[in-house]
């Protein structure tokens, strides 16, 4: 099957319920073109190990995908309940969690952090186990056969979980990132007007004095610290443990993506710069509106 290149022309939803969500499915048709192939891809998801709703987004990405022709595969931990589906298949390794254990630690997680509760520790629990799945998953020596024996044209990457990165560079494939948050991180080159962006978890507005702006830079200091001294590491030891060639910081695996597509619109974003790779694809999950009961 040919693909073609097509472009958006606008960020908001065009009008009309139905072919709304078609026209932003078209929009991934710019991923295929970064694999330079005329027939189906096939394409391998490694969603995070938590939050069912990133994979709910991904399941309606792979019925589009399915319907053009290609092929979608996750990658998912054994007993991590997920329905069979025409549209995609599943590549087991042993991880951490179930699906069991996986929701019962995110819903404490989530209280601590909702009610306001050691937030930055809660946060750095939750990446701590991201990377001690990836450990896992990298040294599952039969995992890795599989998915080399497959010959996938690309990998989709949630940068909420990201071994997807170490998972691409391992496989030597190229990798688009599909966010499904507000991941876009200063790690890409991303322009971070301080003076009227607010840092998440930095409780601010883009309306801010002069004291705010200096401790919206303080927050932005302490998580690229953060980042680039405590979280990104872990990544690069598990590449380092197993010998994965060739060397690769974390930092450039990240601004080594493709395309960067943000699923959300610029209506709900405070105003910023953005790089000509990125393309915001809020609209993913919209429906027609159904007709209000009557009486």
């Amino acid at each position: 099957m040919q693909l073609a290149l097509l472009t958006p022309v606008a960020t908001t939803l065009p009008p009309g319920g139905g072919s709304a969500m078609k026209w932003y499915f078209q929009i991934l048709a710019l991923v295929c073109c970064f694999v330079k192939i005329s027939k189906a891809a096939k394409i391998v998801v490694v969603p995070p190990i938590m939050f069912e709703s990133h994979l709910y987004i991904f399941k309606t990405l792979a019925k589009a995908l399915h319907e053009d022709g290609h092929e979608m595969v996750f990658a998912v931990s054994e007993g991590r309940e997920i329905p069979s589906s025409d549209y995609f298949r599943l590549l087991r390794y042993p991880g951490i969690f179930n699906s069991t254990t996986a929701d019962d630690f995110l819903q404490s997680k989530m209280r601590n952090i909702f009610s306001g509760r050691l937030t930055a520790l809660e946060l750095f629990d939750i990446l701590e186990h991201y990377s001690k799945n990836c450990d896992i998953m990298v040294g599952s020596q039969n995992f890795i056969a599989h998915l080399k024996e497959e010959k996938f044209d690309l990998l989709l990457v949630d940068p909420n979980e990201m071994c997807g990165f170490v998972i691409a560079h391992l496989l030597g494939v190229k990798y688009a990132v599909f966010s499904t948050g507000l991941w876009y991180p200063a790690e890409v080159g991303a322009p971070t007007p301080l003076a009227y962006v607010p840092e998440f978890n930095s409780l601010l507005t883009d309306n801010m004095n002069l004291f705010q702006r200096i401790a919206n830079i303080a927050v932005y200091l302490v998580s690229r610290f953060g980042v680039n001294f405590l979280f990104l590491p872990k990544y690069e030891r598990i590449m380092l443990k197993y010998k994965i060639e060739p060397e690769s910081s974390m930092y450039d695996l990240i601004q080594g993506s493709s395309l960067w597509m943000l699923c959300t619109d610029v209506a709900l974003e405070f105003p910023r710069p953005t790089l000509p790779n990125v393309v915001y694809v809020g609209g993913i999950l919209t429906k027609p509106a159904s007709l209000l009961p009557e009486g």
